[in-house]
């Protein structure tokens, strides 16, 4: 009995082995799985900043997503955003191409990439706005006089004086000091409106326009101390640019650079302002009150000019050290005119 079971068990375990398909034909095929490869290596849109973030479930293989940050002010349209590059491998294609645009107008768009075997995955894309602290409306916002309570408010601080003799006043603590027919509070009635236009890839630089506009006094301030041309300090007490210009701005100390409108590619810096935020400041032996926040300059020394004379130039025409505009910031967001304020001749 044991002889007839061996035999039959091999005849079974060959049957098992060589006879699971009827012929080689009913196998199922093994296709070569680079074939459907639908992974972009690389997505990139206009304004984009850093790389794109991609992503798929291999649970649900039809569908991937992408993720970008976009300086959305910079983009005209954002029904029509344009795609700058998709690179893909292995023969996949994709339902967009450098140089089509994208519908994010609702906040999303997708694409279709298509393996070589013809599968398919639909990409979602959503982006988030690339924000700049520094973008947004400003207001100036004027104060009493720091050695005169009783003198007219004023939105400007000149810190100056050479070793031992260092002052910090307002510009109106000696406002007879200053021309007739202008003063240093003409400007304190202005709007300033700054708006990010692009971010350099390579070195986080942010750059953008900026425009300062006049009140209901249609005046800029004149800085010349006496109405005497020689005593002309407009070049140090100047922090923000009159009327419309351009800035960059540092990623790294959030120091701001400006331009002169005409140079759009921000080659010849006119000046450079640094900010500070709400509270007191030390600056050499003086404490700057700021309630709001500040753009200020530093000015190099030495501070040597006219050590013999006592009188209200040591600081405010000589050894000027920091000149601050005192600031308040109403809006987070630029001029909703902005772009068509620049248009205007100023």
């Amino acid at each position: 009995m044991r002889k007839l079971l061996l035999p039959l068990f091999c005849v079974c375990a060959g049957a098992l082995l060589g006879g699971c398909y009827e012929n080689e034909s009913s196998a199922p095929d093994m296709v070569d799985p680079w074939l459907r490869e639908r992974t972009p290596v690389s997505f990139r849109l206009e304004n984009q900043i850093g790389e794109a973030v991609i992503t798929h479930d291999w649970r649900h293989d039809d569908e991937g997503a992408v993720s970008v940050r976009l300086v959305t002010g910079a983009i005209n349209d954002m029904a029509a955003v344009k795609v700058e590059g998709i690179e893909l491998q292995y023969g996949a294609t994709a339902s967009v191409q450098a140089g089509s645009t994208l519908d994010l107008s609702s906040g999303k768009g997708s694409f279709v990439v298509t393996a070589e075997t013809g599968e398919t995955r639909e990409y979602s894309v959503s982006y988030s706005a690339f924000e700049e602290p520094l973008e947004g409306v400003y207001l100036f916002d004027p104060r009493g006089g720091i050695l005169d309570g009783s003198a007219p408010k004023s939105a400007f601080i000149v810190l100056g004086g050479f070793d031992g003799s260092i002052v910090m006043s307002t510009a109106m603590d000696k406002w007879w000091q200053w021309g007739e027919g202008y003063m240093p509070t003409d400007e304190d009635d202005n709007t300033v409106s700054f708006k990010l236009a692009r971010v350099d890839e390579q070195t986080g630089v942010s750059y953008g326009t900026i425009l300062n506009l006049p009140g209901d006094d249609g005046k800029w301030a004149n800085y010349m101390y006496q109405n005497k041309s020689e005593k002309d300090v407009n070049g140090k007490y100047r922090i923000l640019p009159k009327g419309k210009a351009r800035w960059a701005k540092n990623p790294s100390s959030g120091d701001v650079t400006f331009y002169a409108w005409e140079d759009a590619d921000c080659t010849t810096p006119l000046w450079t302002s640094k900010q500070l935020g709400g509270g007191t400041h030390d600056f050499w032996d003086k404490q700057v009150p700021v309630d709001g926040l500040s753009f200020y300059r530093e000015h190099p020394g030495p501070f040597t000019n006219g050590m013999d004379d006592w009188s209200d130039d040591r600081w405010y025409v000589n050894n000027i050290r920091h000149t601050f505009y005192l600031m308040k910031k109403s809006s987070d967001k630029p001029l909703d005119n902005h772009d068509a304020l620049l248009e205007n001749e100023y």
